[in-house]
């Protein structure tokens, strides 16, 4: 017997609460996956912002530093210049060089930072790649979903000759019925033809 309407409508409904649940699972991935991508990309850049910005002031303080060394040593040189003093210059010399060792190692320290920002722990194409890669995982689970709805309206369109209309001709034939039919539509077809 085929499908009845009651029974086609309750499948529709099931299936349209299939289709509704695969919209609020692609939409729920969607959201964790959007909200740990902006979570890797802000981090990203909040890391590098402070790295990049310390090591802005640090550089501008170093270049400070740098250009009071110079003028200490020019002051020194002009000093030795007059009084051929060697001693004022060598302790002068000797301090700038206390002070270049100690920029080396803030400048060791600047280096290091931003090292991490230029190999961070995850990059932001990394974060684009995981993304990419988790969405394509849930897609598999999308395309089941989206299986189970076109099986479902498969099982539903039923394109076969109701077996009413098979068992009626069956009777028909049974009775006998059919060699009238074919009589009937005989003659009435010969009659249009002479027309």
């Amino acid at each position: 017997m085929g499908r009845s309407v009651k029974s086609a409508k309750s499948s529709i409904k099931e299936t349209y609460q299939l289709m509704d649940s695969l919209q609020e699972t692609v939409r729920n991935d969607l959201k964790s996956n959007m909200a740990s991508f902006e979570e890797s990309l802000r981090t990203r850049l909040s890391e590098a912002e402070n790295a990049i910005i310390e090591s802005s002031r640090a550089r501008e303080a170093m270049v400070a530093g740098i250009i009071t060394m110079r003028k200490s040593i020019e002051k020194a040189q002009r000093k030795f210049s007059r009084n051929n003093s060697v001693e004022e210059l060598r302790i002068t010399l000797l301090e700038v060089a206390k002070d270049i060792s100690r920029l080396r190692l803030a400048n060791d320290k600047i280096s290091d930072s931003i090292s991490m920002v230029l190999h961070p722990n995850m990059s932001a194409v990394e974060a684009v790649e995981k993304l990419a890669y988790d969405l394509q995982r849930f897609a598999g689970s999308w395309e089941r979903i989206s299986r189970e709805i076109d099986q479902s309206i498969s099982e539903m369109c039923d394109d076969q000759e109701p077996s009413e209309l098979i068992e009626l001709e069956s009777f028909i034939s049974k009775q006998g019925y059919d060699k009238l039919i074919l009589n009937q539509e005989s003659s009435n077809s010969s009659g249009v033809e002479s027309e």
